[in-house]
């Protein structure tokens, strides 16, 4: 016959149980004075709560399941940038960013980020991307998953030596989903520039303003899709490239819709809403075009073709006196 034990029992479901996770609260008259710090000591699944103020640092985000968000007027993080590369530098796994302000991030090479993604799942709401040479940049991960919500990307994504740098630019990963959001006066290469399987726009501006001159509005890079519904999209008086506001660059990954999108061209000239160079066919389904502008084009398109594929000969070209230099070198060696 066994003897209970209430408290063997007790201390079993203790372990088993997850720890409770955290509030950590940061700001000037706060315990804590410094986000950097509280994002080196939390733990997985601890929420950090940022007094509204600036603040001179960076992060490097390795725990997961962290939440990073401002109070009231939202906190500021400006003019500091971790490894050469973002302001914030998202290595976790699972990250949710809210109500920051990221501003005028600057590295030598000219594409220093408000956020560089590394991980696998990041949460964006209520960010404003400030002034930066570039707001988000990802590496290649086919199973990343990027969601941007009611956020602005203002005066960010430009040229400075020796690079030009989009307001948001994504390699090779599963998502890219942005909605509700503003992108206005980028001067850089691109607006938004997605290799993304599934590049997902929804009730979005994306215009150039009155000082903005981004090359396209939204680029597709080979290998992506893109399902864009409901957005605006504008090319402003400075717009140096006059050959389309969203080009399909390439073999296309997934299917490429855009329905009820309003075009608006104030460049003064005939420009195309969509310069498809890719090997789909798109599907354009209610979108409001202005006045002598084309809703599709694919002008340029066996141009393009052909230089890309000079381009990759004379890469292989190169590749292969290499090869015969290194065996001629090793011939002699012997």
């Amino acid at each position: 016959m066994s003897i209970a034990r209430p408290w063997l029992a007790a201390a079993l479901l203790l372990i088993a149980l997850p720890a409770r996770a955290a509030i950590i609260e940061v700001g000037e008259e706060r315990t804590i004075t410094s986000p950097a710090m509280a994002v080196r000591d939390a733990a997985p699944g601890d929420t950090i709560l940022i007094d509204a103020g600036e603040y001179y640092e960076c992060l490097r985000v390795y725990v997961d399941g962290l939440t990073i968000e401002g109070r009231g007027t939202g906190a500021i993080l400006t003019d500091t940038t971790c490894d050469g590369k973002a302001i914030v530098v998202a290595a976790a796994k699972t990250l949710t960013l809210r109500n920051l302000i990221l501003q005028r991030a600057r590295v030598g090479d000219g594409n220093g980020a408000g956020i560089r993604a590394e991980g696998k799942s990041l949460v964006i709401d209520k960010l404003r991307f400030l002034n930066d040479q570039s707001g988000l940049i990802s590496t290649d991960d086919p199973d990343a998953d990027i969601l941007i919500t009611d956020s602005q990307f203002t005066d960010t994504g430009r040229c400075d030596v020796p690079r030009c740098a989009s307001a948001v630019s994504v390699g090779n990963i599963k998502r890219l989903r942005i909605a509700r959001s503003l992108f206005t006066g980028t001067q850089g290469a691109h607006q938004i520039a997605s290799a993304a399987r599934r590049t997902e726009l929804d009730h979005t501006v994306i215009e150039d303003g009155a000082k903005g001159s981004a090359s396209f509005q939204v680029m597709i890079l080979p290998g992506g899709g893109l399902e864009m519904t409901d957005c605006v999209v504008q090319k402003g008086p400075r717009a140096t490239n006059l050959r389309g506001a969203v080009l399909l660059d390439g073999a296309m990954s997934g299917p490429v819709v855009l329905r009820r999108n309003r075009f608006l061209n104030d460049t003064g000239r005939s420009v195309p809403f969509v310069l498809d160079w890719s090997d789909t066919n798109p599907v354009l389904e209610g979108n409001m075009i202005p006045a002598g502008a084309s809703a599709i084009s694919s002008s340029g398109a066996l141009a393009h073709y052909a230089m890309g594929q000079a381009q990759a000969l004379k890469r292989d070209a190169r590749s292969a006196a290499g090869s015969a230099k290194q065996m001629l070198k090793s011939l002699l060696q012997r």
